[in-house]
C-alpha cells in the first residue's frame, strides 16, 4: 500500500493506532496478554512515537514499514531525521539512510549516512558518523557502535571544536584536533575516552597519550586533573604545577595545587569554595622552604544572611612571612585585613559590628605596634522627612583599640544632627546643617608633644553650624546645554577641638583635593575634627552635547579662621588661604577621556599635586592609557616624599583573532624604569594563545629584581598549558 505525500504528510500521535504502524498491531496484543495475567492492574503505556513523511510503504506480510522523502520520527524526546527509514516490526529494527540525523534530548546531534538503530534508538550502528555536541565541538569518525542509549563507539575518531576554513589554503585541516583509534563519549555522565589519541596543531602531531579523558562540552564542572604549568622564577627556581579538581557537590568544590620548586621546596595550595545562601571562598597554601621552615598562607571569606535585615561574614588573611605572598605568586599587597563582622538594614538605618586585625607587609611594620581593633559599633539613622522636609540624624560609634606595645584607646561618640534643605525661587539651593557631638576616651600611653605620656579619661563636645549653597546657570546653545554653578560653604565649630590627650589612629592622612573641598569636615575618621570658622568657595562649569559627550572644569580654595597645626604642614590647609584645587575633564566621545587633578600654591600657582589620566584612540587603531602622578615633598604625604611617576599602556585589536599590549611605569624623579613588559594574546572559537614578556626593576625586602617570560595555551573544551620562565 502506497499512499502520496499530500494525504500522508501529517503528524501522527499516540501510538499510531489510526494507521496500524510502528508496533500498533504487538502492541495490542501485548497489552492484552498483559491484562490477563495482572487482573486490575492497568498496563504501562508505550511511549509514543510521532512521525511525518512525504510517502509510507506497509506490507503486512513481512511486517516492515519503509518511509520516504523528508522523514522525521520522534520517540522519548529524540528525533531521526533522513531521506529513508525502514522498520521492521518484528525484529524491532529501524534503518535509515540519506542525511541521517539524529538530534538527542541533551541537544547533541549526530550526522550519518546510514544508520541502524532498535526501536527505542538506544542501540545502533552507524557508518560515516559525525557528532556535533555543544558550543559546536565535532566528533567524526569511519563507523560508530551506539548502545544503551547513553554511550556512543566511534572507531577512527577525530575531535575538534574548531572551524574548518575551506579558503584559507589548508584544506580542511582544523587549528586544533585529537586523533584518536577509539572514542567513546558517554552522554549521560558527559565525558568523552580517547585510545591510542595525538593532538595535531595544524595537522602536525605534537602530542601522544594510550589514554585521555575530558568533559564533555556541556559540563561546566567535572571533578580531575586540570591543565599543568611550570617555569622558573629568581625567587623559587624552576617550578612544575599540577592542580586537581574535586567537585564535591553542586554547591561546593576544592582544588588542590602541589608544587615542587627547586630552590624554596614543595608548596600545596588549597582553593576550597561553597555556595550557601551567599557564599563562602577559602585560599590556603603551605610549604617547607630552603631554610627548613614551614611557610604558609589564609586568605578566606564568607557572606551569610541571617534574615532579610541581617547578615554576618568575615575576611582572613595572614601570611607566615611578609614577603610569602610576592615570592610564590599569590600577589603583592601592602597590608593583610582579618574582619569578622555583623550589619544591619532597616529603612534608613544601618548598624554594624566589627573586628579588625592586621598585619603589615612593609619592612618596618610590627606586629607588637599593630593594633587589634575588637570591637567597633557603627549605627547611623535618618528620620523620614518632616515639615519643611528637614530630617534628622543620629550617628553612634564606640571603638576598642588595643597594642602590645604602644597607645591603647577606648572611645564611644555620638552625633545628633538636624538638616533642612531650600530651593529658591531662583533655582539656588540652600542647606543648613546642625549637629553636636560628643566623644568620650579611655586611653593609655598617649604621647604628647613636650610632656610626659597620658593615660586617664579625655573628651571633648562639638557642635557645628554649617550652610551649603549653590546656583546653577543653564544656557541651551542649539544641541549643547552649559552649565555654570557657583558654590559656597561655611561652617563653624569651637576652637581648641583636638586636645594632646586624644591619640590619631583614624585621621592619620589627610590632603585636600577637590572632592573634600566642601566637607564640613575634612577629616575622614572620628580622632580628629576640624574646628573654628571655615569657608569654601569654588565654581564649576560643563558643557554636555546631545550624544553624552561633555567637557566639565572645576576651581576652589577654602579659608579657615585660624592657623593652627589642626592640619598637617603640606597639607594644603595649614594657612588661613589653602592651596588652589580643582579638575578639568575632557570626554567628547568614545575615543577620549582626559582628567586633569590639581592643586596649586596659593602664593604663585606653583604646582603641588598633579595627576593626569587620559585614554585615547580605540582597540581597531590604537588604544592608549596613560596616568601622570606629581607631587612635592613639602605636598603633605606622610607616605612619600617627592614623587613624579608616568605609567602608560598601548593596545592594539590587529585583526579578528590577534590582538597586543604593551606597558611600562616609569620614575621621572629618579629617571629609572620600574617596570615594562609587551604582550599578544591570539584567540578564536576554539584557541588562545597568550604570551608576555615582564621585567622589574624594584625591589621588595629580600625580593631582587625580575625578568619574566609567561605564555599560555588555551586548548578550548580541554583545558589549558600555562608556563612562566625567567629571562
Amino acid at each position: 500500500m502506497v499512499m502520496a505525500g499530500g494525504m500522508i504528510k501529517k503528524l501522527v500521535t499516540s501510538t499510531i493506532l489510526g494507521c496500524g504502524i510502528f508496533l500498533a498491531g504487538g502492541l495490542a496484543s501485548l497489552h492484552s496478554a498483559t491484562a490477563q495475567t495482572t487482573g486490575s492492574e492497568v498496563p504501562t503505556p508505550e511511549p509514543a512515537i510521532l512521525f511525518s513523511a512525504d510517502e509510507v510503504d506497509y506490507n503486512q506480510e513481512l511486517q516492515t514499514v519503509t518511509t520516504r522523502g523528508n522523514v522525521e520520527i520522534s520517540r522519548e524526546g529524540r528525533i531521526l531525521l533522513a531521506d529513508t527509514v525502514s522498520y521492521d516490526r518484528t525484529q524491532d529494527v529501524l534503518t535509515a539512510s540519506g542525511n541521517v540525523s539524529i538530534t538527542e534530548p541533551t541537544g547533541e546531534v549526530t550526522f550519518a549516512s546510514y544508520v541502524e538503530l532498535s526501536g527505542d534508538f538506544k542501540e545502533g550502528i552507524v557508518q560515516d558518523i559525525y557528532v556535533l555536541l555543544d558550543e559546536n565541538t565535532r566528533i567524526a569518525g569511519a563507523g560508530a557502535r551506539r548502545s544503551g542509549g547513553n554511550f556512543t563507539e566511534i572507531a577512527k575518531a577525530v575531535y575538534s571544536p574548531c572551524k574548518v576554513c575551506e579558503d584559507n589554503g589548508s584544506g580542511s585541516i582544523p587549528l586544533w584536533r585529537i586523533r584518536a583509534a577509539r572514542v567513546l563519549h558517554d552522554s549521560e555522565s558527559k565525558t568523552v575516552e580517547y585510545e591510542d589519541a595525538r593532538l595535531e596543531v595544524a595537522g602536525i602531531p605534537v602530542l601522544y597519550t594510550p589514554y585521555f579523558q575530558h568533559p564533555d562540552p556541556t559540563v561546566k564542572r567535572q571533578s580531575g586533573l586540570l591543565a599543568p604549568s611550570f617555569g622558573s622564577t629568581s625567587h623559587v627556581g624552576s617550578y612544575f604545577s599540577q592542580p586537581y579538581y574535586w567537585s564535591i557537590d553542586e554547591s561546593k568544590d576544592m582544588t588542590f595545587t602541589p608544587t615542587y620548586t627547586t630552590d624554596e621546596g614543595p608548596v600545596l595550595a588549597n582553593e576550597y569554595r561553597q555556595r550557601l545562601d551567599s557564599g563562602e571562598f577559602v585560599v590556603n597554601s603551605v610549604t617547607r622552604d630552603s631554610e627548613d621552615d614551614w611557610q604558609g598562607h589564609i586568605d578566606a571569606k564568607g557572606r551569610f544572611d541571617i534574615d532579610p535585615t541581617w547578615r554576618w561574614g568575615f575576611d582572613a588573611e595572614q601570611a607566615s612571612e611578609k614577603t610569602y605572598l610576592s615570592r610564590y605568586g599569590f600577589g603583592s599587597p601592602s597590608v593583610l585585613t582579618s574582619n569578622l563582622f555583623s550589619e544591619g538594614f532597616r529603612g534608613a538605618s544601618y548598624t554594624r559590628a566589627d573586628a579588625y586585625y592586621f598585619q603589615g607587609l612593609k619592612s618596618d611594620d610590627d606586629r607588637d605596634t599593630t593594633p587589634i581593633v575588637l570591637p567597633h559599633l557603627q549605627f547611623h539613622g535618618q528620620s523620614a522627612p518632616a515639615k519643611y522636609g528637614s530630617i534628622t540624624t543620629l550617628d553612634l560609634d564606640g571603638l576598642s583599640l588595643t597594642r602590645d606595645e604602644g597607645t591603647n584607646s577606648h572611645r564611644v561618640s555620638a552625633k545628633a544632627g538636624w538638616e533642612l534643605p531650600h530651593v529658591g525661587t531662583m533655582g539656588d539651593v540652600t542647606k543648613l546643617s546642625l549637629s553636636v557631638r560628643s566623644d568620650n576616651y579611655l586611653v593609655s600611653d598617649v604621647s604628647r608633644t613636650n610632656r610626659e605620656n597620658y593615660s586617664g579619661y579625655t573628651g571633648r563636645l562639638l557642635p557645628l553650624a554649617a550652610i551649603d549653597w549653590q546656583m546653577p546657570f543653564v544656557s541651551n546653545q542649539g544641541q549643547y546645554q552649559q552649565v555654570i554653578t557657583p558654590i559656597a560653604m561655611a561652617a563653624w565649630s569651637p576652637n581648641g577641638g583636638n586636645p594632646d590627650e586624644i591619640p590619631n589612629e583614624d585621621s592619620q592622612s589627610f590632603e585636600l583635593d577637590d572632592i573634600n573641598l566642601f566637607s564640613h569636615d575634612r577629616f575622614g575618621g572620628l580622632d580628629r575634627a576640624e574646628d573654628g570658622f571655615r569657608a569654601s568657595y569654588g565654581l564649576e562649569w560643563g558643557i554636555y552635547g546631545p550624544q553624552g559627550g561633555y567637557t566639565s572644569a572645576m576651581f576652589g580654595q577654602s579659608y579657615r579662621a585660624n592657623e593652627n597645626d589642626t592640619f598637617a604642614a603640606g597639607s594644603g590647609l595649614d594657612e588661613h588661604l589653602s592651596d588652589y584645587v580643582g579638575r578639568v575633564t575632557v570626554a567628547p566621545n568614545r575615543y577620549l577621556d582626559l582628567t586633569y587633578r590639581y592643586r596649586l600654591s596659593n602664593e604663585d600657582f606653583s604646582a603641588r599635586r598633579n595627576q593626569v589620566t587620559a585614554s585615547a584612540g580605540s582597540m581597531d587603531t590604537l588604544r592608549i592609557n596613560t596616568t601622570y602622578v606629581h607631587f612635592t615633598d613639602d605636598a603633605g604625604s606622610e607616605e612619600f616624599d617627592e614623587r613624579e611617576e608616568f605609567y602608560f599602556q598601548a593596545q592594539r585589536q590587529f585583526s579578528e583573532y590577534w590582538s597586543g599590549r604593551a606597558y611600562g611605569r616609569y620614575d621621572i624623579d629618579q629617571s629609572d624604569p620600574l617596570e615594562y613588559g609587551v604582550g599578544f594574546v591570539y584567540e578564536d572559537e576554539c584557541f588562545i594563545f597568550d604570551g608576555r614578556i615582564r621585567r622589574t626593576f624594584y625591589r621588595d625586602q629580600d625580593l631582587g629584581e625580575s625578568d619574566d617570560f609567561i605564555f599560555r595555551l588555551v586548548f578550548k573544551t580541554l583545558g589549558e598549558f600555562e608556563s612562566a620562565a625567567g629571562l
